[in-house]
């Protein structure tokens, strides 16, 4: 991100909302005749045991809006279900737009963004992101199931071995 020169320039400008209210909040603004582009996903989620496909937003909790600042600011700023425009103390910060237009290059003809899965080689590092183990760190030992699940080793565990589905695990940097 850039800091801004003229407030009459217009500019991507990421929107914090309050919890759970990307779409109220970016409805909202849209009302307000800025641009606005919220990108979606399609996930699976276990719901009470049950494997279910959801959509919900690429950035939970963030979406985009094109403004100047000089002009809808503090209209943007106030509008139901925005936190905040992301920023620092006295400026709002543009996001390139080619981040954004590279986002927006993405999306599919069903208005969701289809997230190219990462093969996860041995020794990778992941973090378990659900079920009973969420929070949990170890390394890819293999793949098992035609690539559904995965079995890692604990990192917190000494040589305890786990096979979770792979749509549980997150890859991480380092462990």
């Amino acid at each position: 991100m850039k800091q801004m020169n003229d407030g009459n320039e217009l500019n991507w400008f990421a929107i914090q909302a309050k919890a759970h209210q990307e779409y109220l909040a970016a409805a909202r603004v849209a009302k307000l005749a800025v641009e606005v582009f919220l990108p979606r996903i399609k996930r699976c989620r276990s719901i009470c045991g049950v494997s279910r496909v959801v959509t919900g937003p690429l950035f939970p909790g963030y979406f985009f809006a094109r403004f100047a600042p000089l002009l809808f600011l503090e209209s943007v700023r106030f509008s139901p279900g925005v936190l905040r425009v992301v920023g620092n103390q006295r400026f709002p910060l543009p996001v390139a737009p080619e981040i954004v237009s590279s986002i927006q290059e993405r999306v599919c003809a069903d208005g969701l963004i289809e997230l190219q899965e990462v093969p996860l080689k041995p020794g990778d590092p992941v973090r378990v992101e659900q079920g009973p183990f969420e929070g949990f760190i170890g390394r890819v030992e293999r793949e098992v199931d035609d690539g559904r699940r995965v079995a890692i080793l604990l990192e917190a565990i000494k040589d305890a071995r786990l096979v979770v589905e792979k749509r549980w695990l997150a890859a991480t940097l380092a462990v």
